[in-house]
């Protein structure tokens, strides 16, 4: 009996023994990853070139004639609108030339007023009658010289804009063409840039372009190319482009210094996944882990990689379009291992 008892407890201590080795087999839990997709790798390439603002329209004025000034009536920074009166020299030697003029044209006036009824009546001789006309026709002649010189006196505004320079001053004696005030029209300005040569086939008119603007903080403009220069820099070997920029506020000035970006497409080599998603093997193999949403597995899946890219690395075999890459988590996997998939 004794014995009997012996062999059924070590019979149950078996089974026991067995059904604890049974629990312990139970499947292990799913690894927590994240993923994202492999999506078409875009090698574009941004360049930046350093240029200067200026602009759209500058438009220097002078006066015609020598002489004096004797009121500016701007300052620079000021708002102008087209035919506004912007200075004046002392007229009085051109009035004074001027009235002389209109005197010698009323005698003239006056001299072809008598001798027309002699010369109907016959009294008068073709050649007589011949130079008093042809008084009256320079007198009116000079008379009207003597009025562009007086007129000239004052500069008007050939357009609106405001005034970018003004180098007068009551006093000063003027010479004629030599710029004195310049009106400037920024609602448009342009950011004038240099561009290797070597980069300058690259360039197309109205491609865009981001202006950035260090004196205005960190704000964005955007730009369109509208002039690609044609003769290059003799020593840097630079080719200038001007960038037209709306500026409808009036704050990008000319003068400010700025960087003009300017995107390069590239064409699609491949796909692109994340750098942490990318593991190598004992051998030197890289690999990733994809995940099978529908089955919650993750599968090891080796690949061939091109070039760091924006937004991560290039993967030119081993993958498709879509497929959900493992980018956090995957120091725990294996292959087919279970996965619980908490981002996207």
């Amino acid at each position: 009996m004794r014995k009997r008892f012996v062999l059924t407890s070590v019979l149950g201590l078996a089974l026991i023994a067995a059904g604890c080795g049974r629990r312990q087999e139970a499947p292990p839990e799913p690894v927590s990853v994240e993923v994202q997709k492999a999506l078409p790798a875009d090698v574009s390439q941004d360049l930046a070139y350093s240029g200067t603002i200026e602009a759209s329209t500058s438009i220097p004025l002078s006066f015609a004639s020598v002489g004096t000034v004797a009121r500016v009536l701007v300052s620079e920074g000021d708002a102008v609108r087209k035919g506004q009166l912007l200075a004046e020299l002392d007229n009085t030697t051109f009035q004074n030339a001027y009235d002389m003029a209109l005197a010698a044209q009323a005698q003239a006036e006056d001299a072809y007023q008598r001798v027309t009824p002699m010369h109907k009546n016959g009294t008068l001789t073709d050649v007589k009658y011949v130079e008093v006309e042809t008084g009256l026709q320079q007198a009116k002649a000079a008379a009207g010289i003597a009025k562009k010189a007086l007129d000239n006196c004052r500069l008007y505004a050939t357009t609106d804009g405001f005034v970018g320079k003004c180098s007068l001053d009551p006093g000063m004696v003027t010479i004629p063409n030599i710029a004195t005030i310049t009106i400037v029209q920024i609602s448009k300005v342009f950011a004038r840039v240099a561009v290797p040569e070597n980069e300058i086939a690259r360039i197309r008119k109205r491609e865009t372009a981001e202006i950035h603007i260090g004196a205005l903080g960190t704000q964005a403009y955007s730009g369109t190319i509208e002039e690609i220069g044609v003769m290059a820099d003799a020593l840097a070997h630079t080719y200038k482009i001007k960038i037209a920029v709306p500026n409808p506020e009036g704050l990008i000035k000319p003068g400010m210094v700025c960087t003009a970006v300017l995107r390069f497409p590239g064409e699609i080599r491949g796909l692109v996944i994340p750098n942490q998603a990318l593991l190598v093997d004992e051998t030197g193999r890289h690999f990733v882990y994809c995940v099978d949403a529908a089955r919650q597995k993750a599968f090891l899946r080796y690949v061939k990689i091109g070039k760091l890219v924006q937004g991560g690395i290039e993967i030119t075999e081993g993958l498709t379009a879509d497929d959900l890459i493992v980018t956090a988590g995957h120091q725990k996997l294996a292959d087919q291992s279970s996965v619980k998939i908490v981002h996207s």
